[in-house]
């Protein structure tokens, strides 16, 4: 990798590092409170890959059929005390195909810190991905146990017959304060900065994107919670043939409706403003609907999502989402799990089309077998599709991994 890579590395990783010395240190002045315990929880992974279409190019001469391994080493740190929970989770990844185009080794960092007080709470989460385009830019079904829709990606371009390395970092503090016993007030920032490798450009561009939002949550209810939100972003994109800045303002509203102790339904409208080039803009619907089912063996996050998302393709684009993550142990060794995202994006400038005008579908399979406590294998098959409109062909692909995993033994320690 060149020397400005390097720079931007080194920028990433010490933004990351003195955020998680901060968090580290409270962690360390909060021991002494209360009971409190430390959990480490390493897993080591290898796997055979497979996948008919790497690239997911829509002309079949120019397939590119991959067959090698990945090895996977993480490790969660979790910190667990009656006011703060904290869990931060480094991950390594090697990809060897025994094609330098696709090869890789790539590192990850995400962490959670809640800090509660005696009328608010805090929380800041975080997540640093360095890797190639070709996967960093591709939506991904991944994750079939996570329940909050707020951590799934929605900035990736599908540019993924780019070659060149991604490193995209995330921030995301959020403040509660509980102002009655049936109202709160929330203050949220997402912040979001991805660079590329020199030499990119301009199909895939660096960028920043920031989103604050000011939240007001009402109890009429034990079942029923309103919801009233307003929005401002700003994002910036070092594309030389892109509008300068963009900012952007919304309102929203809606509801959840508890529907019993472990499904939690949720809808909610808006509109959100974008300036654009030379003063004009554009006023876009968005919104989401979405059911959340949490049991001892089943879980389940289905969604609808209308939002205004950027990426390195350089402009803001109006996307419509569709999540779905489910989950089911079948018996004490076997779970098995299904996941789909997918998404359509169209431009807000109107009578145009380019290259980011796109459908794009990810279904996923997961079929997991606990052999002993600590062996397991896991088979994950992916189809995937990507239909841009400026080509007016589709690509797609077949993606098979078999894992063997390790999980040695947690380290505890309680004080």
């Amino acid at each position: 990798m060149n020397k400005n890579s390097g720079v931007i590395t080194g920028g990433f990783l010490a933004v990351v590092s003195r955020a998680a010395a901060v968090l580290l240190i409270s962690l360390g002045l909060q021991a002494g409170v209360g009971a409190a315990e430390w959990r480490i929880e390493p897993l080591l992974r290898i796997a055979g890959e497979i996948d008919d279409n790497a690239d997911l190019n829509f002309l079949t001469i120019e397939e590119r059929e991959l067959t090698g391994y990945v090895g996977e080493a993480r490790a969660t740190f979790a910190y667990k005390s009656p006011l703060t929970d904290f869990e931060a989770t480094p991950r390594l990844l090697s990809r060897n195909y025994g094609d330098e185009d696709f090869d890789s080794n790539d590192s990850f960092l995400k962490f959670d810190y809640r800090r509660k007080f005696k009328y608010s709470t805090l929380r800041i989460r975080g997540n640093y991905g360095r890797e190639r385009a070709r996967t960093g830019e591709r939506a991904d079904a991944a994750d079939l146990d996570t329940d909050d829709p707020d951590a799934i990606p929605e900035d990736d371009s599908g540019r993924v017959f780019v070659r060149g390395m991604r490193q995209r970092l995330n921030l995301a503090p959020r403040y509660t304060l509980r102002t009655s016993d049936v109202s709160s007030l929330g203050f949220s920032v997402g912040y979001t900065q991805t660079k590329y490798e020199d030499g990119l450009a301009p199909l895939l561009n660096d960028y920043s994107d920031v989103r604050s939002s000011v939240t007001y949550r009402r109890d009429w209810s034990s079942r029923n919670t309103a919801v009233f939100s307003g929005t401002f972003r700003s994002y910036d994109s070092e594309c030389s043939s892109c509008d300068d800045a963009v900012v952007g303002y919304g309102i929203r509203a809606g509801i959840e409706n508890r529907l019993s102790e472990t499904t939690t339904f949720e809808a909610i409208v808006g509109a959100e403003n974008t300036e654009l080039e030379a003063g004009t803009s554009k006023v876009s619907p968005v919104g989401s609907i979405g059911l959340f089912r949490q049991l001892e063996t089943i879980r389940l996050l289905a969604q609808y999502q209308r939002v205004i998302s950027g990426g390195g393709g350089g402009s803001l684009l109006a996307r419509d989402i569709i999540n779905l993550n489910f989950r089911r142990d079948l018996n004490e060794k076997i779970s098995a799990g299904l996941g789909v995202r997918a998404y359509a994006t169209t431009t807000l400038e109107e009578g145009q089309v380019n290259i980011d005008e796109r459908d794009y579908i990810q279904l996923r399979a997961l079929f997991v077998w606990t052999m002993t406590q600590h062996f397991s294998m896991e088979v994950d098959y992916r189809y995937t599709v990507l239909d841009r409109e400026i080509v007016g062909e589709s690509a797609n692909s077949n993606n098979i991994m078999l894992w063997f995993s390790w999980h040695p033994t947690a380290f505890v320690t309680s004080r």
